[in-house]
Formats: structure tokens, sequence, C-alpha cells
């Protein structure tokens, strides 16, 4: 029998159609699942892959078995799954990216916890990307709407004439688009300050007076109700993205995941 970790390499960079892509869902690097791979071919005598300079392909052999794999390895995961449920029936994780894990489900786990439930976060890159690792998958999706609304941010304390002046702290990506609210607010752009990947981090440096932060509502929900920074402009501008919870699997009716999922589902 080969070894599992190489039949999961296979079955990952077939399905997702690379093997950068099977390394990031695996949690390894491309090198790793390049030398499954090999492993895996050297044992079986069969070639699973063709190389090509700007990627790979599956083999006929390999398009043929991949499905056999992938049902197989559902099966598994659904089976281990049931162990899981039988042995902490009250546990349900939650994919989601470290910002949204610290800044928004985080301050909701403590009603969450009080009701029975333990919510394990599963901080990943990509939460569709969980398959395997948690029962939810929380992340912001683009939308054809406004989506969340973005807000600005600042120190307490900080008056209209210093925000309108302020250093503009610029949040990386849709979550942060500063020309979209300063377009909603009708006012110039702030000076450029750092552009910061974290929106934790964007946060902090915001609260400590850094400059002015434009950030999408439910990552500074609880900043604003701790009073660790305040909103600077009743102003608000959509930023096409929206906040989802969706289950990874199928879930059973009246299970924990099933009542997390429609409790935070009504926070959102």
């Amino acid at each position: 029998m080969p070894p599992l970790t190489a039949l999961r390499a296979f079955e990952a960079a077939g399905r997702l159609g690379g093997f950068t892509p099977a390394a990031r869902e695996l949690g390894v690097t491309p090198g790793a699942v390049t030398a499954h791979l090999k492993t895996l071919e050297s044992t079986l005598g069969v070639a699973l892959f063709t190389r090509h300079p700007r990627g790979v392909s599956l083999t006929e052999a390999g398009a043929r078995v991949l499905p056999e794999f992938t049902a197989a390895f559902e099966a598994l995961t659904a089976a281990v799954q049931s162990l899981e449920a039988e042995a902490t029936p009250s546990l349900v994780r939650i994919a989601t990216t470290p910002d949204l894990a610290q800044l928004w489900l985080s301050p909701h786990l403590p009603v969450l916890r009080d009701q029975g439930f333990e919510v394990m976060p599963v901080p990943v890159a990509a939460p569709d990307a969980a398959r395997g690792q948690a029962d939810l998958a929380l992340s912001f999706q683009p939308v054809a709407g406004a989506g969340v609304p973005l807000i600005a941010v600042a120190a307490p304390g900080i008056s209209q004439s210093d925000w309108a002046q302020a250093r503009r702290l610029q949040l990386a990506g849709p979550l942060g688009d500063w020309m979209r609210w300063a377009q909603a607010a009708g006012v110039a752009e702030a000076t450029r300050g750092p552009v910061i990947a974290q929106a934790a981090l964007a946060l902090e440096e915001a609260a400590h007076g850094a400059g002015v932060l434009v950030i999408a509502a439910p990552l500074a929900a609880a900043a604003l109700a701790q009073g660790r920074v305040v909103q600077v402009s009743p102003v608000t501008a959509g930023s096409g993205m929206a906040l989802r919870l969706e289950a990874l699997r199928e879930l059973a009716q009246g299970s924990a995941s099933a009542r997390v999922l429609a409790a935070l589902r009504a926070q959102i």
C-alpha cells in the first residue's frame, strides 16, 4: 500500500489542477507534493501527471482513477468526523482567516460557550480550502451589491479638523478601500501612510493614533464597542464584499454545527 500522504497529494493535486493549490490545501510546500507524487508514481509504476513548462495535467490513467480516490477520501473524512462527533458532540470547528477569527468570531464565542458549545476557530488562508478540517467556513465573498459597509475609524479624541488632515492608514484589499470611502465622503484622500496587510494590526495602529483607517465595519465592531477606536464620520461606502458563513459538509438537523451555524448567521 503506498503511503497515505502520497495518495492524498495525488487526489488534491488532481482535483485542484496543480501542485501549488494542493500544497496550500494540505499545508505543505509544493516541493513536498512533488516528492510525494514521485514516490507514488515510482511505487505504482504508472505516470499520473504530465509535466508541462507552466503546470501539470492528469494522464489518462490519473484522470480515470481520480474520482475513486476523491470518493474514498470523502468517505474517510466523513468517518473521522462522525467519530469526532461521537467523542465531542458539542465541538464545532470554524475555518476562517486569522483577521476574522480575532476581530469578528472571537467576540461572538462567549455567548456560544455559555450555551454549551465548544467552538474552535481554525485559522486558514482560504476557508474554502479547509476541506476535512472544519465544519463551517466564515469568509468575506464578493457580491454584486454594496456588501458590508466601509467606515473610517481613528483613536478616541480626534476632531473633524484633525481627521480631515490625518495620515491615511491603508488596509490592503477591498476591505480597506480608501478611495471608495473618500469618494462617498466627498473628501480628498489623506496623506498616504503605510499599507498594512493584517486588519488586526491596522486597527492597533489606528487605536494608537497612527492615522485614520478605512475598514469593513464587521472587523471594527468589537474595537468600537470597547472604545478603542471611534468612527470619525457617519459616512459609509459599500465594500462589494459580504460576510458569509457556510457549512463545509452536510449537517445533521439539530446537531451542534447546525445550531451554531444558525446562531452566527443571525449575527451577520
